[in-house]
């Protein structure tokens, strides 16, 4: 009836409202993806806690020993307040924390271990990152520890960095052998990079020469460091 429209009216519009004001409830309730910021740095979030974690891994220092009951972990913190989780549980929480899926925290912790294979061809890099003219000052020492740790990595063939003061760049090339170098080369730089990206460096560019077979591995591997340009190629003399 003419009577029962207006009720009619009020009850659709209500439904709409409401419908209206689900939508986004239902797509902040969404599972969140655990990657960097879509803007192409890491946020201030993932930023601050590389910095304490990778301060609380570099003062902790472990043991371990064979008992009867298995295996036992002492890890040992220097400082009033320091506290720490073994070694490979600190890295993954770490390295989880700036985005990186549980599944390649893992391959970069087992890397570490007896498991680790070089591959079947060499795979060569060549990668630029420009320091912005307002870089904090400290973002040298970020870089220099990223190098100790991309020296340190297995698999690393040869690794060649050099910073250039007249063009403010950091010239990179490496040469690994494979996945899991790779994957060493993340549990050991990643913090270090996420640093320098928080002092004001970005990572310009990215060339990989590469076994054909590793091509779409390589290329989701190295969009963790969000370059403004990545080349991924494959070696045509194997």
């Amino acid at each position: 009836s003419a009577i029962d429209q207006p009720s009619r009216r009020l009850r659709t519009r209500r439904k709409v409202e409401e419908t209206s004001r689900k939508r986004p409830a239902a797509r902040a309730c969404a599972p969140r993806r655990n990657t960097p910021s879509s803007e192409g740095n890491f946020s201030s979030a993932q930023l601050h806690r590389a910095s304490t974690m990778v301060q609380i891994h570099e003062v902790a220092e472990s043991t371990k020993e064979a008992t009867d009951e298995g295996a036992k972990v002492t890890t040992v913190s220097e400082g009033a307040d320091a506290t720490a989780a073994p070694p490979a549980e600190d890295k993954k929480s770490l390295l989880m924390s700036l985005g990186l899926p549980e599944e390649v925290a893992d391959a970069a912790i087992a890397s570490d271990g007896d498991g680790f294979k070089d591959g079947a061809s060499r795979v060569s890099m060549f990668y630029s990152l420009k320091v912005n003219d307002d870089a904090k000052a400290e973002w040298k020492d970020h870089y220099l520890n990223y190098t100790k740790g991309a020296k340190a990595s297995k698999g690393h063939v040869n690794v060649s960095h050099s910073y250039n003061e007249e063009t403010r760049e950091v010239i990179c090339i490496e040469t690994i052998t494979g996945k899991d170098a790779m994957s060493n080369h993340i549990g050991n730089c990643l913090p270090h990079y996420a640093q320098m990206l928080g002092c004001g460096v970005v990572m310009k560019e990215i060339i990989c020469v590469c076994d054909p077979a590793e091509m779409d591995w390589f290329k989701a591997s190295l969009a963790a460091w969000q370059p403004e340009r990545m080349v991924c190629t494959p070696d045509h003399c194997p």
